[in-house]
């Protein structure tokens, strides 16, 4: 952790994007970025993705605008490129070599004194040098107010990610030793605790490798997304490891049946959401650096989070209705009860993601990793608590019976 915040301050954010200019889309957006109270700094370089002429020492001259988040939608709605600059707080000439070679960089200031701002980027031809269409490769660089090459919608994640990872370590190591204890004494290893264990595990490694990349990310600026993907992809597989136990829990497992029930029914479905899963995460990061975006889960992926969700909650509110005809007394207490905690966990990531919305854009990200993690870690800490021999539900469930050699209860 010391050796994350002590390269908080070496280098900056560093944006690469390919846009497409033409006469007839003269002008577009390039990148964003959050800066806390006080003087933030942008740099910009730009250069053809082909050549209009090898030979050539002219340079094509662009303009970039730069904009306050207060008048950023009158650009974006105006309905002109003229009309659109119009709206920036302050413009530069990106003069682009003909050649292909990268041009001069440009530089500038962002300051804010009452309140932190989001600040937009574009690129434009209003003066209709084009007669063709280009690909014009840019390159960017952003510190903070702080000297920080973070966002700031991203800024707490530096300090969050060190604490999650020690935390779910703890949980870690404490269901590890469960695990072993229980086959000591049955030896049998118990598939409720063998899940719970890979959910954990997943998401420990997953937050390992979130921190491998915000330290690289703290050195050069822009990390190795290799290691933000597997956080991502991670994070899902403890997701749905954690939804199908309450799914197949719900169906009667460790409360009216011992044995795991039949693969058939649940593979199709946890590949069919491990699908959709990845559809969002893909999604998610084509357009990562969208206007529009300051978290994982906002426009399209948010969307098909939702449904997904309420699908899954769904699926799980039908099974609990159906196995509730079949039972009595305490074991009907705990359906109820655990179908409330379970609901709370198949909603409480669709109510964030909407949630968040109402918020400032830069505090988003924030709200809905910090909201997910929460609820999360104590899913996590309540299964743990439920297959313990303490709990009242391993009291009335089949984990209580034991197995001998010759006899199955």
């Amino acid at each position: 952790m010391f050796w994350i915040l002590l390269l908080v301050s070496v280098a900056s954010k560093s944006v690469t994007t390919t846009l497409t200019l033409s006469p007839e889309l003269n002008w577009k957006y390039v990148s964003k970025f959050a800066v806390d109270i006080g003087k933030g700094s942008w740099e910009m370089k730009a250069k053809l993705a082909k050549p209009l002429d090898a030979n050539s020492s002219d340079r094509l001259k662009l303009v970039t605008s730069v904009y306050l988040d207060d008048f950023w939608e009158d650009a974006l709605y105006a309905d002109s490129c003229i009309s659109k600059t119009a709206a920036s707080k302050r413009e530069k000439y990106l003069k682009v070599p003909l050649n292909g070679e990268w041009s001069g960089e440009i530089s500038g200031i962002l300051s804010q004194r009452l309140r932190p701002h989001v600040w937009y980027f574009s690129v434009s031809d209003c003066d209709q040098e084009l007669t063709e269409k280009i690909r014009l490769k840019v390159e960017m660089h952003f510190l903070n107010a702080d000297e920080s090459e973070f966002s700031l919608e991203d800024k707490g994640m530096v300090y969050l990610f060190p604490v999650m990872m020690v935390a779910y370590l703890a949980a870690l190591s404490g269901n590890l030793l469960k695990l072993i204890k229980k086959f000591q004494k049955t030896e049998d290893l118990e598939p409720n605790l063998l899940m719970l264990n890979l959910a954990v595990g997943c998401q420990f490694c997953g937050i390992c490798c979130e921190i491998l990349h915000l330290w690289i990310y703290a050195y050069n600026g822009k990390g190795l997304p290799v290691f933000n993907f597997f956080y991502q992809i991670l994070e899902v597989m403890s997701g749905l490891m954690v939804t199908i136990m309450f799914i197949i829990m719900a169906s009667g497992w460790t409360l009216v049946y011992r044995d795991f029930p039949d693969a058939d029914v649940y593979i199709p479905v946890s590949l069919l959401v491990v699908l959709l899963n990845l559809l969002v995460v893909g999604i998610g990061r084509v357009t990562d650096d969208a206007y529009y975006k300051f978290s994982d889960y906002e426009g399209i992926p948010g969307l098909l989070l939702i449904v997904m969700r309420l699908g899954m909650w769904g699926w799980f509110l039908y099974l609990v209705w159906s196995l509730q005809s079949s039972l009595q007394g305490k074991k009907m207490s705990f359906v109820l009860n655990f179908s409330i905690l379970a609901s709370v966990y198949f909603l409480a990531q669709p109510f964030l993601v909407v949630f968040s919305l109402a918020f400032v854009n830069y505090w988003r990200n924030t709200i809905v990793v910090v909201g997910t993690t929460c609820i999360q870690t104590s899913v996590f800490f309540f299964l743990s608590h439920l297959f313990s021999e303490k709990s009242t539900y391993y009291k009335i469930s089949t984990m209580s019976e034991s197995v001998l050699p010759g006899k199955m209860h």
